[in-house]
């Protein structure tokens, strides 16, 4: 896990995920569309496209960790830097549901 510093969010390998739900209260939230997410995603994701964050970012709880990802972690630094100073700690997939792709068949 990378230092959050001045991000104000934390970057995340897939290896990581598991230990973050099992240690934290928080939310995985698959930012692809909605095609995408059928098609498959991390278990227990919500899916949230990007390109609607305006409607669904202000209904997010507050005090809850928030595991954000997109295809190749692109959109998920974006996004994480929009819901900087938001209660709860905000992590950011490296590489993406690619990253966890791969992470899977090895």
């Amino acid at each position: 896990m990378e230092q959050e510093g001045n991000y104000g969010f934390l970057m995340i390998q897939a290896e990581e995920i598991s230990e973050i739900i099992h240690r934290e209260r928080c939310l995985i939230l698959d930012l692809r569309s909605e095609e995408s997410f059928l098609e498959g995603h991390i278990g227990h994701s919500r899916n949230v496209p990007f390109e609607l964050m305006g409607e669904w970012i202000d209904a997010l709880p507050q005090r809850v960790s928030l595991i954000l990802y997109c295809e190749h972690g692109n959109q998920s630094l974006l996004a994480a830097r929009k819901l900087r100073g938001r209660r709860g700690t905000i992590y950011t997939l490296s590489g993406g549901y690619q990253a966890y792709l791969n992470m899977k068949k090895d």
